[in-house]
């Protein structure tokens, strides 16, 4: 059974502890299917449930405070991602009927899930006593032992996990940290994939069997296509025993999968030039390497988007080592997927200082702040990472911040700023700053410049689609290089088929270079990518006019017209004279679009 395998064994037997009262309604969203049978019934079960809590309560069901309610409420808040809402209504069903055996396990999993660990491991101690060989409560009370440095408690929780994905994955994990914890070198059971080899390269550098570690690596290289991050940690490993070519080696390997992951580049420069650097995180207690071990497993399980269950383990994780800032950040990365922003802020918040993650922790927070509106936090936040840390990414991300307010001449200010901690030449690690600080030109009618750093930006990165879009289809738009603009765009829209701005501006290029029928089906793609976009509206429109589709082109300006925002009088303005006249002359140089669509793919 491979890492995947195990990894949804485990999302399914918490999705099954995740069972409805009564009704076996799996609130696990996303991570499995529940049966259509079970679906069909689930609302003449709660109808049942309610009406029997009525008769004994007197609650009317649907008010907030029967069993009805709070399990309702608590299962629209848990599919809604809002563990801590789901938790506390589900603690009030289980005050009402606190015997339920399904719903005492449900309950401590939603508690360890939303943080209230104390009261999940309470639970499962009571669970335990109705179900014996419960996997997770097993594991819960396991975990708890660990943090309280019981090891031998531990382990007597873990001999009685029964065979089951938990058992495979992360139980050999947890019998190798508790062996050695007594001083025993137990890895036989590690050996199936890079998370198990590399605990028991950590334990046996824990037990300070160095003489293990490199027949150990050997067999950690042999493992099918291994992931960038499973290389790294090798790589890292070999640092730590002083084998810099190998590690060089491995991490030349990493940039082929990951070319722009600055980290690894740096370990490379530092390495080159002689000096020592070593990245590799000792462990120096059983429970840190339980703990790594769970963070382990929420991260699998994180890129498995099984979010439900990586929360639970994220969790665990951070109960285990309060200082697991690792984790945190998983939980953040959690709460951000699924828009629960002021959740996902406050973990990234909390990301020690003194950790290597914290500036991009509280950049990730001040990113956050911005899509919820809260502007000036954020420019507190990022100028404070500035002032404190003299962080030149922070710098870059406040003049992104303002051009994403079309605050262009404010934007230009922070990136010049940014551009001038270089002296005379941007290098190409930074080239996207050739690229954002060059659209603000462009905005600003400032063309010289903005021609001039986006050519700076293509020239280090010439098959970036963005980058080739966007100075395309400005020359477009303004009538010149037209026939490089159509290769540039060409090879943007290859790189990027389904990109909305890159599909109208080829079709764009197309119109000005007066293909009118070519360009058609391109603008009417981009339309049905783009559906509400004014301007690729417009466009379409246009094109229509010239091939004589004048009803169709009409009602193209019309679209466009209606989707136009307020404030932008120029584009009603064009709109209104050619509802009124039609295209009578040539086509001529137009307003520009707003060519950079999502603003979150500017990054590099």
């Amino acid at each position: 059974m491979n890492t995947i395998t195990k990894t949804k064994a485990i999302t399914a037997l918490v999705a099954t502890c995740l069972i409805g009262i009564g009704t076996g309604v799996s609130l696990a969203a996303g991570d499995v299917e529940t049966p259509k049978e079970i679906r069909v019934e689930t609302l003449a079960s709660v109808e049942t449930t309610a009406g029997s809590a009525a008769s004994q309560t007197k609650f009317n069901p649907f008010n907030g405070t029967s069993i009805a309610g709070h399990y309702l409420s608590g299962r629209f808040a848990q599919q809604h991602h809002d563990w801590a809402s789901a938790n506390v209504f589900m603690s009030r069903v289980l005050k009402i009927d606190p015997n339920d055996a399904d719903l005492m396990k449900k309950s401590m999993v939603l508690a360890m899930g939303s943080g209230d660990a104390d009261n999940a491991v309470a639970m499962a101690a009571n669970v335990l006593k109705e179900e014996p060989d419960s996997s997770l409560a097993l594991l819960f009370l396991a975990t708890d032992a660990f943090k309280r440095k019981d090891y031998d408690g531990a382990a007597k929780f873990i001999a009685q996990v029964p065979e089951s994905g938990l058992s495979d994955f992360i139980m050999p994990l947890l019998k190798s940290w508790s062996e050695a914890a007594n001083g025993k070198f137990e890895t036989a059971n590690l050996q199936d994939n890079s998370i198990h080899i590399y605990h028991a390269i950590l334990i046996a550098d824990y037990l300070g069997k160095k003489d293990m570690i490199a027949p150990l690596l050997q067999e950690a290289l042999k493992i099918e296509n291994l992931s960038a991050r499973s290389v790294e940690r090798i790589a890292d490993v070999f640092v730590h025993i002083g084998k810099d070519k190998a590690a060089i080696d491995l991490y030349q390997r990493v940039l082929q999968t990951v070319p722009d992951y600055t980290g690894v580049t740096d370990k490379i420069k530092t390495l080159e030039s002689g000096k020592k650097t070593d990245a590799f995180k000792t462990v120096n207690t059983p429970e840190k390497g339980v703990s790594l071990a769970l963070l382990d497993t929420a991260q699998t399980l994180f890129h498995e988007y099984s979010d439900d269950s990586a929360r639970v383990f994220g969790h665990m994780s951070l109960f285990t080592e309060a200082d697991q800032d690792e984790a945190k950040m998983l939980l953040a990365h959690i709460a951000s997927r699924h828009e629960r922003y002021g959740q996902a802020i406050e973990h990234y918040k909390s990301i020690s200082p003194t950790n290597e993650n914290y500036l991009d922790a509280r950049r990730r927070a001040a990113s956050l702040l911005e899509e919820t509106k809260r502007k000036e936090e954020a420019l507190v936040e990022l100028q404070s990472l500035v002032d404190n840390h003299n962080d030149l990414e922070s710098l870059i991300q406040i003049g992104d911040l303002y051009r994403h307010d079309e605050d262009f001449g404010k934007a230009l200010e922070y990136y010049n700023k940014s551009a001038k901690k270089f002296g005379k030449t941007i290098p190409a690690d930074y080239w996207h700053l050739h690229y954002v600080r060059g659209m603000s030109y462009e905005r600003l009618g400032k063309w010289k410049q903005a021609e001039a750093d986006l050519k700076a930006a293509l020239s280090f990165q010439p098959n970036h689609p963005f980058v080739l879009n966007y100075l395309g289809y400005a020359w477009a738009d303004q009538g010149t290089n037209l026939e490089e603009s159509l290769s540039m765009i060409r090879k943007a829209s290859a790189l990027r088929p389904s990109d909305g701005y890159i599909t109208d501006s080829l079709g764009w290029v197309l119109y000005r270079m007066g293909h009118y029928e070519e360009a058609v089906p391109h603008l009417e793609k981009a339309v049905e990518l783009l559906p509400y976009d004014p301007v690729v509206n417009d466009h379409l429109g246009d094109a229509y006019w010239r091939v004589t589709r004048k009803l169709e082109a009409k009602f193209q300006w019309n679209r466009a017209r209606n989707y136009a925002e307020d404030g932008d009088e120029k584009l009603v303005t064009q709109i209104a004279q050619k509802l009124a006249r039609g295209l009578t002359d040539p086509p001529v140089v137009r307003a520009s679009n707003t060519i950079e669509g999502d603003k979150g793919v500017l990054s590099p």
